[in-house]
């Protein structure tokens, strides 16, 4: 294997890598090599997420192997020029001028990426980025996001009563699917796709993963919902019913002021025709605060206040509408395409 190519690129393409790979697994922090069709192919993966980026022409061989991404990070930070790579199977070398790095390469771990895939839908980068930051903002490692595409593209998560629910209308859709993904993979999605320079991307299905295209090709885990249970939220949806409207600013400095217990903090929001009520209590301890608004309807319930206030961070809004169903207060903003709903009490 020789190969020449320009450092920038190496750099980018790595740290787009490193974004995929993240750093929940170290034994994951790997650098797959090989040819494929003509191209030099890099791959990462954080055991669920993985891509799949070709680099530039290069001749054929049948060289593939994994080595350090951290290492390969480091050598590469600074360099300049072109890069020149040769391999004999045994060990790779990175050569930079007066600087070259050689590393024993390890096995290839990449061999069940699957290119082939059916087309499900096209969306928005930006919105599908969006959401998913917003649909996972108040879940921690351990947690499942659920992803729908048809006609719409929804996103579903549930973590401590608080469910983040978004819903909005993809740009073209040829079949259905519904997929559920681990928590941190869906935070390595968003981080890694933040940096893309396509418009749309392209989700599809191959035999074993949900595939998404863009710069470069992904795929992913996860497995296929089969009990779907969405229409219980989109019923709390449509039966709810507008109560109050109020400034996003305001409802996040009150719960910030009930988080006296840091990431522990339970919160009691009750409304009534004054505005709402905020209210905190342990043992030796009590807060209580209030603002002011015109509700409707009276509710209560009790939310982690930390973890309501980071959907609020990424609901995408400052004017907040304040709305009530039969068995939850819902927020949501004035497109009404990401929602917050907290149980009643």
């Amino acid at each position: 294997m020789k190969v020449t190519i320009n450092a920038e690129k190496l750099k980018r393409i790595i740290a787009h890598i490193d974004k995929v790979c993240g750093s929940v697994e170290p034994i994951n922090r790997l650098v797959g090599i090989s040819y494929d069709n003509g191209y030099l192919t890099l791959y990462g993966s954080d055991g669920c997420f993985t891509v799949k980026a070709k680099i530039t022409e290069m001749n054929p061989t049948s060289l593939k192997f994994s080595i350090s991404l951290d290492i390969l990070k480091y050598f590469i930070s600074e360099l300049k020029g072109n890069v020149f790579i040769y391999s004999d199977g045994n060990f790779v070398t990175f050569k930079v001028k007066e600087e070259n790095l050689k590393l024993r390469v390890g096995k290839f771990r990449f061999e069940k990426f699957e290119d082939r895939f059916d087309v499900v839908s096209k969306v928005s980068s930006i919105f599908f980025t969006k959401d998913l930051d917003f649909a996972t903002s108040h879940i921690e490692e351990g947690c499942m996001v659920d992803i729908f595409f048809n006609d719409k593209i929804k996103i579903a998560a549930e973590y401590k009563n608080i469910i983040c629910y978004t819903s909005r209308d993809v740009l073209e859709s040829y079949s259905n699917i519904s997929w559920s993904i681990p928590y941190y993979s869906a935070r390595h999605i968003v981080k890694s796709l933040k940096d893309t320079s396509s418009k749309d991307l392209i989700i599809g299905k191959s035999l074993n993963h949900m595939v998404i295209k863009g710069d470069f090709l992904y795929n992913l885990c996860g497995e296929e919902i089969v009990d779907n249970k969405l229409f219980l939220v989109e019923k709390e949806l449509k039966e709810s019913a507008l109560i109050s409207k109020l400034s996003l600013k305001h409802l996040k400095h009150y719960l910030r002021r009930s988080m006296m217990l840091g990431r522990n903090s339970q919160v009691k929001l009750s409304g009534t025709k004054r505005g709402i009520f905020f209210y905190t209590f342990s043992r030796g301890m009590e807060y209580k605060g209030m603002l002011e608004g015109r509700i409707e309807s009276s509710f209560s319930t009790i939310a982690n206040a930390y973890f309501l206030r980071s959907a609020l961070n990424r609901i995408g809004g400052e004017n907040l509408l304040l709305m009530l169903s039969k068995t939850h207060l819902i927020i949501t903003t004035s497109q009404k395409k990401r929602f917050i709903l907290l149980p009643l009490i």
